[in-house]
């Protein structure tokens, strides 16, 4: 059952690729799409989560992460528009080097040759990303540091705050990520359309069963298999699924440097 869990973390975060895709083509509201699909995600998470007493700080904490939740949600959005699914999945799954390097600078671990390289695959890959070496795209570098700064939080949460149940933070940070999407389409005078809110309550669904079943499948499996499986995965998945679904373009540089992605990621995990 352990194993269930990890392939359905892995094929619920590609669903969320999927279907952003596909919201971008048809042109849908992405912050509505966005603060809606936080409803869905916030009442599973309620549902399913072990209630437990939460003190003031982590409160705060969950209100934070939640704005950059929805912040780097809807930054994925445009990533995906415009530099499609492949780039965009790729370049934030490598951002686990931003924990990985704050573990060791900031939380003092002692990093592995196997974490050396991988950190240096990862900066030459962003490097290389866009053609010349030095051009980076300041969305895939935006993508790049706001999910790495997720990673570290939840991180940090884990080592600040381990009474807490995993399951019912989410419902702090989903809440608030929501509260932070319809506080700006209050303040925009954004006219929601029906259409755009159903989408989002749909991707709602993935969206928490990603981190759910993630969670589930750390609780059995140790966490060098559990996230070079899904990290890996999602990067293959996406590739594939960006050129073969929706046509994108990845010439012999950008498949060089996504195996050289996938490298990094099993060096870092493991």
């Amino acid at each position: 059952m352990s194993y269930l869990f990890l392939v359905l973390a892995l094929l619920s975060s590609f669903s969320i690729a999927l279907l952003l895709k596909v919201f971008e083509q048809k042109e849908r509201n992405r912050i509505v799409i966005v603060a809606s699909n936080y409803i869905v995600a916030g009442a599973l998470g309620y549902l399913l989560s072990q209630k437990t007493q939460v003190t003031s700080s982590v409160l705060v904490f969950g209100i934070v992460v939640g704005f950059f939740f929805c912040f780097g949600f809807t930054l994925l959005f445009v990533a995906v528009k415009k530099k499609g699914v492949a780039s965009s999945v790729t370049i934030g799954r490598l951002s686990l080097a931003i924990p990985v390097a704050l573990s060791i600078f900031l939380w003092g671990e002692k990093p592995l040759l196997v974490d050396i390289i991988g950190l240096v695959l990862i900066f030459f890959i962003i490097l290389s990303w866009e053609g010349k070496i030095g051009r980076v795209s300041p969305i895939l570098l935006a993508i790049f540091f706001v999910f790495g700064l997720l990673d570290s939080a939840m991180k940090f949460f884990k080592l600040e705050f381990p009474a807490i149940d995993d399951s019912f933070f989410l419902i702090f940070v989903f809440g608030s990520a929501m509260v932070w999407g319809w506080l700006y389409i209050l303040v925009s005078r954004q006219k929601p359309k029906r259409a755009d809110i159903f989408w989002g309550l749909v991707l709602g669904v993935p969206n928490f069963f990603s981190s759910y079943f993630l969670l589930k499948a750390l609780a059995a499996i140790p966490a060098y298999v559990v996230f070079p499986f899904i990290n890996i995965g999602i990067i293959i998945l996406s590739a594939l699924a960006g050129h073969f679904l929706f046509k994108e373009e990845l010439d012999r540089k950008k498949v060089f440097l996504i195996l050289l992605g996938i490298i990094a990621v099993f060096f870092l995990s493991s």
